[in-house]
């Protein structure tokens, strides 16, 4: 039988394994939790959801960012409403997080801009927005980038597509899956005059 985690039945050291697991997600692209699903609510109040890139985490404020195109559907979704779901799942450590809280866009925002490849940023080169039909298979990008990195200052035209995201946490859901029995905990984040108190507490899974 698999040995049991030191966290298994301790909610501070639980806590622990969950901050550092986001934090390794945002560096390590093998993590499995550097990718997790978004969830929004549509403008018909249903549920919408895709696989988006964890791009930072600041434990100090409890918030998560990711990167978006402003044209996209989600945008105006979060415009809408700001309320989020953030779903991890690391397959080999069978942890999954549920993450909710409230969304705020920063709009070509500099810092997070500054950071990508200009590979990366190609991404906010298309000519027509993500999710607009098309005739036939196409990428989006432009001819000219379709194959070559574009330059420092062609990329300049990305920028007003380039959106950073972040999701102000108000709690985290944990789900650890055993064989010898799952184990479940809820952490409600607590703000209070931009200081932050995180209070656990144990859950049937």
């Amino acid at each position: 039988m698999k040995q049991l985690p030191n966290y298994y039945d301790d909610l501070d050291l639980t806590l622990k394994e969950i901050l550092g697991l986001i934090e390794r997600g945002v560096k390590d692209r093998k993590s499995g939790f550097h990718n997790f699903v978004l969830a929004t609510s549509s403008f018909e109040n249903e549920p919408d959801a895709r696989t988006v890139v964890l791009r930072g985490f600041d434990s100090k404020k409890m918030e998560i960012s990711f990167h978006s195109d402003l044209r996209s559907h989600k945008i105006s979704q979060l415009n809408e409403n700001k309320s989020v779901c953030l779903v991890f799942y690391d397959e080999k450590k069978k942890i999954q997080l549920r993450i909710r809280g409230k969304s705020n866009i920063n709009k070509s925002f500099h810092e997070a801009w500054n950071k990508l490849t200009n590979w990366s940023k190609r991404c906010y080169l298309t000519e027509s927005p993500p999710g607009q039909e098309s005739e036939k298979p196409s990428s989006g990008f432009p001819k000219e980038f379709a194959v070559d990195t574009p330059t420092l200052e062609q990329t300049k035209d990305g920028l007003k597509n380039f959106g950073q995201i972040r999701v102000s946490i108000s709690e985290i859901e944990w789900l650890f899956l055993a064989s010898q029995g799952h184990r479940r905990a809820l952490f409600d984040v607590i703000e209070t005059n931009g200081n932050y108190l995180i209070e656990g507490k144990w859950l049937i899974p």
